[in-house]
């Protein structure tokens, strides 16, 4: 089964539990780092992960607000080296991975022309994504990223236009009837 294109925010691996650090855009050419979401980050967590035409498995992963590119540092996923958004795309290929315990997880790795080693995203101790190397031997473990769908405002709240012709039956919409707000 193939990964959908949408918009995401990426939860880096270990992800169990509530909290964790989330894949984070901060401008064009810059490094794409991870920190925990809160209110002046989340916008810039949410990444549209695009599927590139006629390639199966393959995907460009773009910053949602202002544009860029998940791309390795000088075009060549190089291990330890990081991961920037650029006005270049690149093409990295995702497939589902199962971890008991934590629900939607992938594996996102770079296109790699070495033997014996698969080149996956993941995050190093400074909070940066980074091309880690992953052994292609039994039980190794590839850095994994836990995909959350981004809701915009309005699917949260449904499609609902405000107007003085809703039934002030709804609490969506009912006025107080008193001279107190709330």
């Amino acid at each position: 089964m193939s990964f959908p294109g949408g918009l995401y925010a990426l939860r880096a691996s270990p992800a169990s539990g509530i909290g964790g650090l989330y894949a984070t855009g901060n401008g064009v050419d810059d490094i794409v780092t991870v920190a925990p979401q809160s209110p002046p980050l989340i916008e810039r967590q949410v990444w549209k992960i695009e599927p590139v035409h006629g390639k199966k498995g393959a995907y460009t992963i773009t910053i949602h607000t202002f544009g860029g590119h998940w791309f390795p540092k000088d075009g060549e996923p190089i291990p330890e080296r990081p991961v920037f958004t650029s006005e270049k795309s690149y093409e990295w290929y995702i497939a589902y991975k199962e971890i008991p315990g934590v629900p939607h997880t992938i594996t996102i790795q770079a296109h790699t022309k070495l033997i014996g080693v698969g080149l996956y995203a993941g995050t190093n101790d400074k909070e940066q994504v980074v091309i880690i190397p992953v052994p292609v031997i039994p039980d190794a473990e590839a850095p994994y990223w836990q995909f959350k769908p981004h809701l915009p405002f309005v699917e949260l709240c449904g499609n609902f236009p405000i107007s003085s012709s809703h039934s002030s039956h709804s609490p969506l919409f009912a006025r107080p009837t008193t001279g107190t707000l709330w």
